[in-house]
């Protein structure tokens, strides 16, 4: 069932994130996203495409940075998604407080913010090379979630055959 989870969660992220970059700074195209400008408080990152062990490390770096609690872990991607996803879920939903020190500490290690999202299920996407990572306070399973994604042709081609193998049911 995680698995089923994580890639209906993965999935989502790459279709919601992908929508936001195509929109305009600061325009909600109706789906509750508000694209802004990426680089404005943070440096672009140093040394150059982060590997899926250096975004799993700052994930969970700035979680504990931010005193959130993980959670029950799902399953890690496998076969040629395995290097195209990571993930960390927390142990309930975050206050107000926790998700801003979230947000500071990815800053801190290189992620910008790309947009936000509000009500029903607050949301904040963010971008560190060719990854963008989008996390999620509340919403179905009531908990934190961090779900990263890497875009490029093989992830993309990767993501594409995962999603038409699954089928409409996932």
């Amino acid at each position: 069932m995680w698995a089923a989870v994580a890639g209906v969660v993965a999935l989502a992220a790459i279709l919601a994130v992908g929508g936001i970059v195509l929109a305009s700074v600061g325009e909600d195209r109706g789906d509750g996203w508000v694209r802004e400008l990426a680089g404005g408080k943070t440096p672009a990152r140093a040394g150059g495409e982060p590997s899926r062990g250096t975004v799993a490390a700052e994930l969970a770096a700035a979680a504990t940075a931010a005193g959130l609690i993980p959670g029950a872990a799902s399953p890690a991607a496998e076969g040629e998604l395995a290097d195209c996803i990571v993930d960390w879920t927390g142990d309930g939903p975050a206050d107000d407080g926790r998700m801003a020190a979230l947000e500071t500490a990815l800053e801190e290690r290189g992620w910008q913010v790309t947009a936000r999202h509000g009500e029903p299920v607050p949301a904040v996407a963010l971008t560190s090379g060719s990854w963008r990572l989008e996390f999620t306070n509340g919403g179905l399973v009531d908990t934190l979630s961090l779900v990263a994604t890497r875009s490029g042709r093989t992830c993309d081609e990767a993501f594409r055959r995962a999603a038409a193998t699954r089928g409409p049911r996932g």
